[in-house]
């Protein structure tokens, strides 16, 4: 009960952020990028984390480029803004699009020779792929969507063969991170159907989806039933207040809960947001128990699990620790009372 999970980026050592784009794809970025993944590992591990994930995506720098630069099809022009003054290089499709190479298998290859503990390895979903690309060659946004699927799914198919000859019968976890999955409300049948062809045909994975800073999860929530997922890890800290209590006024950021709960078959888990990632105060145990408390009124505990908001990358590596050590101490002390 309440798995204790960290669901995307951790900041990276100031000797692998500095060359991180001089040196990528060389022997010295994988020498550097291993390097920095085994010092985080020791990072979770000693807060206390029971699935870390990728050990903090040391191999990646942008969850969108990183992908796409392994796509044949895609060109990049320059770089255009996100948030907060950060950048990355949009692609744009001019051809029918193949991968040349994994995303993400020499990293997952490290992680199961080097790691311990459950190991979850996210992929940037489809709809996202899409949404965040230019098209010069499908017919509409749904075309993008389910053929950055079909890619994903290549993709997924390669990481599991990987993953089972190294633990044959062991289920591997893949998340999809969706962060545009609820941007265009209208366009919540691109979102179901390019999740559904993403894991079409792949047994033995559990499969969840992270969205995070999302207006409305309703949109989500109202069409869990027809997505073939188990679960989702989402942003739930960032809109709430930081004052104790486990009433709806003190635990705002959570009412959505409530929702979610009314429409649920009970059979996908709830990754809760219970620590900020965009602020380095560092969330009492007692606050982040209360988060829980408030979460168990909807939620059985076998069905809910304890994440950061998304990843920690944005905060120091010392503050990040702090946040997952209270987390975990948290969960220790809500356990006592179950």
């Amino acid at each position: 009960m309440l798995i204790t999970q960290e669901i995307g980026s951790f900041r990276k050592p100031e000797y692998l952020s500095r060359v991180f784009h001089k040196i990528y794809g060389t022997d010295e970025f994988y020498r550097l990028a291993e390097k920095a993944t085994l010092e985080t590992l020791d990072v979770f591990y000693n807060a206390g984390l029971e699935n870390i994930g990728v050990g903090g995506e040391m191999f990646r720098w942008e969850m969108y480029e990183h992908q796409a630069i392994n796509i044949d099809g895609i060109e990049f022009y320059g770089p255009v803004r996100s948030f907060d003054n950060r950048y990355y290089r949009k692609g744009s499709i001019v051809k029918r699009m193949e991968r040349k190479s994994s995303y993400h298998l020499k990293e997952l290859e490290f992680l199961m020779d080097n790691a311990r503990g459950s190991i979850k390895v996210p992929v940037t979903g489809a709809y996202t792929m899409m949404d965040w690309s230019f098209n010069e060659f499908y017919r509409d946004r749904y075309d993008v969507a389910m053929e950055f699927a079909r890619l994903l799914n290549d993709e997924i198919k390669d990481l599991k063969s990987a993953w089972d000859r190294k633990f044959p019968g062991k289920k591997l976890e893949i998340q999809i991170d969706e962060p545009a999955t609820t941007t265009h409300p209208d366009e919540m049948d691109i979102v179901k159907d390019s999740i559904n062809k993403t894991v079409y045909g792949i047994d033995n994975c559990e499969f969840s989806i992270h969205v995070c800073y999302s207006s409305d999860y309703r949109l989500l929530y109202d069409i869990m039933d027809e997505i073939n997922i188990d679960g989702y890890n989402l942003e739930f800290a960032n809109r709430d207040t930081l004052e104790p209590g486990t009433s709806d006024e003190n635990r705002p950021g959570y009412l959505d809960l409530k929702y979610f709960a009314e429409h649920s078959s009970g059979k996908k888990f709830m990754g809760l947001g219970v620590t900020d990632v965009h602020i380095d105060y560092v969330e009492p145990v007692k606050l982040i128990e209360d988060r829980i408390r408030f979460a168990l009124k909807y939620i059985d505990p076998e069905k809910l699990r304890l994440n950061p908001d998304c990843g920690l990358r944005t905060r120091s590596r010392e503050i990040g620790f702090q946040k997952l050590s209270n987390m975990v101490a948290a969960k220790k002390n809500i356990l006592k009372e179950l």
